[in-house]
């Protein structure tokens, strides 16, 4: 019988050795209502099953089914926007080539990547 004390290094132990094991792969966008009272149910990636990542999805970490993402990142956007928000895109796969679905001022659409 292990006591707590060890049982709580083995975890520590474990995380730490999981630690940087990202997979391949993105989150989806966080559209939803923020549940703040909800802890976080992963830490990161090594805690999800296969083809699951761990994302922020209403305001906490859970697993989630990832997502792919093409290269590159999205440019910032320092616009401020005047009207209701219109979401163009939901994901990468919904733009053309090498254009990525990117958060903006007014909402997501495609846009050419930022390369580095």
């Amino acid at each position: 019988m292990t006591s707590q004390r060890e049982e709580i290094f083995d975890r520590q132990r474990q995380e730490t050795s999981a630690a940087g094991r990202e997979k391949f792969g993105g989150c989806p966008p966080d559209d939803g209502p923020c549940l703040l009272s909800v802890p976080d149910h992963c830490m990161d990636d090594s805690q999800c099953p296969a083809r699951m990542k761990c994302c922020s999805k209403a305001c906490f970490r859970q697993c989630v089914p990832m997502i792919s993402v093409k290269p590159g990142s999205c440019p910032e956007d320092r616009l401020q926007c005047l009207s209701p928000v219109q979401h163009l895109c939901h994901k990468d796969a919904d733009c053309r080539g090498s254009s990525r679905c990117c958060l903006g001022a007014c909402g997501r659409d495609c846009r050419n990547p930022i390369q580095g």
